[in-house]
């Protein structure tokens, strides 16, 4: 007798939806752990950016001899008439050492960073000075009432010089104080200042190239002058997702709003992208409230900061404040150490 063929035995519509569930149960469990890993990954790309961002401030130490300052601005008035202002950022004095020379030798340091003769020197998108967790490109409104989209050459790391304003007195009202003193509140990297609008240099024709960088040699920062030391200093840190507006919680403000967008300083060569440290949330946490000139980053739970000695260290929002003044300061005779 001829073999007859066994009958296939085919999923019944139960089992199939089982195995439906099961997959999906699997791929829930998995996705928040992906999710995690692409986050922590792009939090180390973001160290190592920075990383790299104190290797140019480092190199321009070995060659000038002082730190670059957090930004440099010299006021100015011929015959006594219109005060005028020639500023520049941190990050233009840092360019031969990020490899840059051509925008370095095409930035004029005679002109303000926003001059036209410096137009073309400062279009250049420098991938080490931006954070994976933002947008690579930013496209915004060229001007608060502009609706023209320009593509911002930005920066997510940048000096902040000192804590101020209503977080100083909330850090006093939390029991943390570092005195009178100004100084006692500064990071390592300070503005390079030489004349002010009430009190500009008074001149008799434009300046030159030479006469403003003479702003840099009026209150140097040298390796030596860190009195609590380079490893417990902050030297630079996270603003991110700038000329975008970002809030509380990692929120994306409203770009019609008082700050609008685009939030001023977010371009590398612009004198206003040094920020401070003014505002508070939470009570006691003085970081990730808002991107508008405070420190914020799109990390998960905290930011990372670029200490004076190189390394770079990811701290939490619930840092304690004291830990975190300590850390700040690079002047006011204390140190909290590698928390």
């Amino acid at each position: 007798m001829p073999n007859k063929a066994s009958p296939q035995r085919a999923f019944t519509l139960i089992e199939l939806l089982v195995v439906i569930v099961i997959v999906g149960i699997l791929l829930a469990l998995l996705l928040p752990a992906v999710q995690a890993a692409r986050s922590a990954a792009r939090r180390v790309s973001c160290q190592n950016n920075m990383r790299q961002t104190g290797t140019a401030i480092h190199l321009y130490v070995d060659v000038k001899g002082m730190f670059p300052p957090a930004k440099c601005t010299y006021m100015y008035t011929i015959n006594g008439t219109t005060v005028s202002t020639i500023g520049h950022g941190l990050v233009p004095f840092l360019l031969p050492f990020m490899e840059q020379t051509a925008s370095f030798s095409q930035y004029n340091f005679e002109k303000n960073w926003q001059n036209t003769a410096n137009q073309q020197a400062r279009a250049v998108r420098i991938n080490m000075l931006l954070c994976p967790e933002s947008a690579p490109i930013r496209f915004c409104r060229s001007t608060y009432n502009s609706n023209t989209i320009v593509e911002f050459f930005c920066s997510d790391y940048v000096s902040c010089d000192r804590i101020a304003g209503t977080a100083r007195t909330q850090l006093r009202k939390l029991g943390v104080d570092r005195g009178t003193k100004d100084r006692n509140w500064q990071s390592i990297l300070l503005p390079a200042v030489l004349g002010t609008r009430n009190d500009p240099v008074v001149r008799k024709e434009a300046p030159t190239a030479a006469d403003v960088l003479s702003a840099l040699y009026v209150n140097p920062v040298f390796p030596q002058t860190v009195t609590d030391g380079l490893s417990n200093s902050m030297m630079l840190f996270e603003c991110t997702g700038r000329p975008k507006k970002y809030d509380f919680g990692k929120v994306p403000g409203n770009p019609n709003v008082t700050p609008m967008e685009p939030i001023l300083g977010s371009r590398w060569a612009d004198n206003d992208s040094q920020i401070n440290v003014q505002k508070f949330c939470n009570t006691a946490q003085f970081f990730n409230c808002s991107n508008h000139q405070e420190i914020f980053s799109l990390h998960s739970g905290g930011c990372n900061f670029l200490y004076g000695d190189g390394a770079v260290r990811f701290h939490g929002e619930s840092m304690h404040p004291n830990a975190f003044v300590s850390n700040f300061t690079a002047y006011a005779g204390d140190f909290a150490g590698s928390l």
